[in-house]
């Protein structure tokens, strides 16, 4: 297989053409001579007869289908280091978002216990006011009703 490219009619269009300079469309054939057997390449759509086609005297397209797919490839390199670097920051973005939610699970735990904590601590300070608040009326009323032995006057 030749390694050559000959490529007219295609001006700074890099990838698989979808036009030829002329505004017809592309078709893809398949080379029938002895240097590139069965080798695909494009061509312009109005250039049906093989016999008279030539790269170098008519202005129309010509491009092989694997330096196409050649350039297509690696005109998208850039774009998937790219698109591998931002997968890259999003994973990371996820590890560190991963680890903020295990400290709000943490501080959540914390905040629980320190919440039950408080609440029995105020169940206590209510009966201990309750036995207070008894005691305090057993003192005030309950000597009122005792009999009590005045000596003197």
């Amino acid at each position: 297989m030749s390694s050559s490219s000959v490529t007219s009619g295609v001006i700074g269009e890099r990838g698989v053409p979808s036009k030829c300079v002329c505004g017809l469309g592309v078709i893809i054939f398949t080379s029938k001579t002895q240097e590139n057997p069965r080798r695909p390449f494009f061509r312009c759509a109005g250039k049906r007869d093989a016999n008279s086609w030539t790269t170098k005297k008519d202005n129309h397209l010509f491009k092989w289908v694997e330096d196409a797919v050649f350039e297509e490839v690696e005109d998208a390199l850039p774009r998937v280091a790219i698109m591998a670097n931002e997968i890259s920051k999003a994973k990371c973005e996820a590890n560190e978002l991963k680890a903020m939610i295990e400290e709000l699970k943490d501080e959540e735990m914390i905040s629980k216990m320190e919440l039950h904590k408080c609440k029995v601590c105020l169940k206590v300070c209510f009966v201990w006011l309750c036995v207070i608040t008894i005691m305090l009326v057993y003192v005030m009323y309950g000597q009122g009703k005792e009999k009590k032995v005045v000596f003197g006057y």
